[in-house]
Formats: C-alpha cells, sequence, structure tokens
C-alpha cells in the first residue's frame, strides 16, 4: 500500500495492520468491499520509506486520514521486512472484456 505524504510516495508499515484498516482503505478507493489483509512476499519496494505505522482503524471510518495513526516523519521505524501493507478489495461490478 502506497500513501501520497507530504509531497512524497511512502509505504505503511504492517505493524497493527488488520481487516479493520483494509476495509477503511477499500471504502475510501470506491470498491464494494474488504476481501483480506494479506502479504505478498515479491511485492518490494526497499528504496520507499515507510512514512505510516500502527494504524488503528475501528472499521467505520471514512478515509484513512481519520484512523489512529502513526505518521509525521519521512521514515517510520517498521518491525516487519520491507514489504508495506497489502490489501484485497473486491470490485463493485464484474469487469467485462471485450
Amino acid at each position: 500500500m502506497e500513501v501520497f505524504y507530504k509531497g512524497k510516495w511512502g509505504k505503511i508499515c504492517r505493524n497493527k495492520w488488520n481487516l479493520k484498516d483494509v476495509q477503511v482503505i477499500c471504502r475510501q478507493l470506491g470498491f464494494k468491499r474488504a476481501v483480506a489483509e494479506f502479504v505478498v512476499a515479491d511485492i518490494k519496494n526497499e528504496d520507499m520509506p515507510f512514512v505510516m505505522s500502527d494504524v488503528n482503524c475501528n472499521g467505520d471510518e471514512p478515509e484513512l486520514a481519520s484512523c489512529p495513526r502513526i505518521d509525521g516523519k519521512l521514515n517510520v521505524d517498521c518491525q516487519n521486512d520491507d514489504t508495506g501493507a497489502q490489501a484485497l478489495c473486491e470490485p463493485k461490478s464484474k469487469l467485462v472484456i471485450f
């Protein structure tokens, strides 16, 4: 998961990242619903800093910025590996390819 923070792109650390956080980000991005919080090992960007950590949504917030979290630094200390938080969301309608 990448966010634009203080004029730069950065990652969200997976510390405390869970399905409630995914529910908020999926809703914010216009998806039907959250499906899962997951980690895909081959998605890493070691050059991109962590800018947000310890996101703690209750699941009802309208956007991620409304959730308690640690940010304000351009390099948050992340206790996990270099893989940022990830979300799987269900689209509002089925994709039709012509």
